[in-house]
């Protein structure tokens, strides 16, 4: 994003008034999309990394994204976690460095918006930090988690292998990935054990959370079916607060300008109908 700035105190901040670059926490850089002046908005959301990818998102979705939300009411940061795009390397690795970093991106948005309700939303690896963090903070109202977490059932599987036996060309290059010890996706995500992910899910859902699930092709190793998530997830997933999306033709990173504007269209209807109008 190309912005002239004005350095003032700890913070960089933008001329243009609609977004504002701040610096926040140990070294986290982010930009706020924020909202009219005369607007009062319900909730903000925070928009966190996928991946190694910086803040403005794959194919700068987050930057379309936090613009539309803005548009209707809803002040958004998207950030660098540390180690990643402008923010600062850890001072010290921790295990409570995720929740740490979210505190301070849901303090700072609170300091410049004031909102004190939060819907978190991540892709990929950002899904994963999505669901811990929320499960964990009761300031967090939402959760938009994109290709996030999932467990196979056995239906996943015979969804999965029946097709397949009639290839034996692709079970035989299924069992030689497996003896490969290439990387598997297991080695990239952070998914907790499934029990855990039930009993997190149950714990947002009993406070009121909402939740979004979307998953794409990306995440077919692991997800091929509407009614796996209440299979794997229990009957928290099949609760009124959870929404579900499956875009099976739709690539992991959105790279079509079309699948695009489909997710940010759906995520800004999905926000309207759970947390309503901003007031004025």
């Amino acid at each position: 994003m190309n912005l002239q700035v004005k350095i003032t105190g700890d913070n960089v901040e933008p001329l243009d008034t609609g977004e504002r670059v701040v610096q926040f926490g140990n070294g986290l850089v982010g930009v706020i999309s924020h909202v009219g002046k005369a607007v009062k908005p319900r909730v903000g959301v925070l928009l966190l990394n996928a991946g190694i990818t910086r803040h403005v998102g794959p194919f700068r979705g987050h930057v379309e994204l936090a613009r539309r939300l803005a548009a209707q009411g809803i002040p958004v940061l998207r950030f660098d976690q540390s180690g990643l795009g402008d923010s600062a390397l850890p001072g010290q690795a921790t295990s409570d460095r995720r929740r740490r970093e979210v505190d301070a991106a849901m303090r700072v948005l609170a300091e410049n918006t004031g909102v004190y309700r939060f819907v978190l939303c991540g892709l990929c690896s950002g899904a994963d930090d999505a669901f811990h963090v929320a499960a964990a903070d009761p300031r967090v109202a939402g959760t938009i988690l994109i290709d996030g977490l999932a467990y196979p059932t056995v239906g996943f599987w015979l969804r999965h292998v029946l097709p397949r036996l009639l290839h034996p060309g692709k079970v035989l290059r299924y069992l030689r990935s497996r003896g490969s010890g290439a990387p598997s996706l297991a080695d990239y995500r952070d998914f907790p054990s499934r029990p855990d992910a039930v009993r997190m899910l149950s714990t947002m859902v009993a406070r009121d959370a909402r939740l979004l699930f979307v998953f794409t092709g990306g995440a077919y190793p692991y997800f091929n079916h509407r009614a796996q998530l209440a299979a794997c997830l229990g009957s928290a997933a099949a609760s009124t607060q959870v929404s579900l999306e499956f875009w099976r033709e739709y690539d992991h990173t959105f790279y079509l300008r079309k699948h695009r504007r489909v997710l940010i269209e759906r995520i800004a209807g999905w926000m309207q109908s759970q947390f309503g109008p901003a007031g004025q």
